[in-house]
């Protein structure tokens, strides 16, 4: 389907492109990202996921140790070698995650005017699977919205807006360029160790105003510290998460989720060479992560 039958924009990278907002990061992008590279520390922005983990519906996280070399106890060989592996059950989107193209769509239509039956697999996403994304090296940005409005937390649904955006990047001297990360912090991951279900069921975040703006931007991922990236409950509260249908579908840009910032607040970190690689099992629609800082 085609035209004013789709409800998905074609992508500007073409009819064949299935990578997004990643086609921004160019060789030269990571290179000026390379030299923002001072001290060599490192900054983790993942939470540390355990079974304990809220998450929607029905996302958990299992892991059980398991002894395969000495399985009955008794050490192998004459150098007597004992040891262990596991196995672990998680959601994708458990903890801190990357939302992939093939998360969410609109009326079964994706990034690129996809339609689910071109893609979708029960055994693994034959397009957008984030086992396909690259290495990401890009330059990164810390806007601290909750520092820049004199709170310590937003409140749940609380938007953020593209005035507030603005806002707070001037005051960090601060400008976003095409092919950032841009990771917003709210403050809102401290309600994660207070109510686990308050904290999933509402959460401050990018209204659509927005989330546009930085796609216009040229931003290639947004991020924040909390579960949905966007505001949550949606500004209409008819619709239901029409940020990642925009941000994913529309604009091939990527969510990051459940960040921590609180290292990067302490620090006055604004500004940064943003990495992620992910892990490259197949086929999957969002999958947990490690993203990390460095200056």
């Amino acid at each position: 389907m085609t035209g004013s039958q789709c409800p998905v924009r074609p992508s500007r990278f073409g009819p064949e492109d299935t990578l997004g907002a990643i086609n921004l990061i160019t060789p030269q992008k990571m290179v000026q990202a390379s030299k923002l590279v001072r001290s060599g520390k490192t900054y983790s922005m993942a939470l540390i996921a355990t079974p304990k983990t809220p998450g929607y519906t029905l996302r958990r996280y299992e892991i059980h140790i398991v002894a395969p070399i000495s399985a009955t106890g008794t050490p192998v060989g004459a150098n007597r070698v004992t040891g262990y592996d596991e196995y672990f059950s998680v959601w994708g989107g458990l903890g801190t995650h990357l939302d992939g193209l093939g998360h969410v769509g609109v009326d079964h239509y994706y990034y690129n005017g996809t339609h689910a039956n071109d893609f979708y697999d029960f055994a693994g996403l034959k397009k957008f699977g984030t086992h396909a994304l690259p290495p990401i090296v890009t330059r990164g940005l810390m806007l601290d919205i909750a520092a820049w409005k004199g709170v310590d937390m937003m409140q749940g649904g609380e938007v953020i807006t593209v005035d507030d955006i603005r806002a707070t990047a001037s005051a960090q001297n601060v400008e976003i360029q095409s092919g950032d990360v841009v990771v917003l912090r709210t403050g809102w991951i401290k309600m994660i160790e207070i109510d686990g279900q308050k904290f999933l069921g509402s959460s401050p975040g990018v209204g659509l105003e927005a989330a546009q703006y930085l796609a216009d931007c040229g931003v290639v991922i947004i991020g924040a510290d909390q579960a949905t990236t966007e505001v949550h409950p949606a500004e209409d509260p008819t619709t239901f998460a029409p940020g990642h249908q925009l941000n994913l579908a529309q604009n091939g840009v990527y969510h990051l989720q459940l960040l921590t910032l609180e290292e990067l607040h302490k620090n006055r970190v604004h500004e940064f060479m943003f990495c992620l690689g992910l892990p490259r099992l197949y086929g999957a629609t969002q999958m947990v992560a490690n993203p990390f800082a460095v200056i």
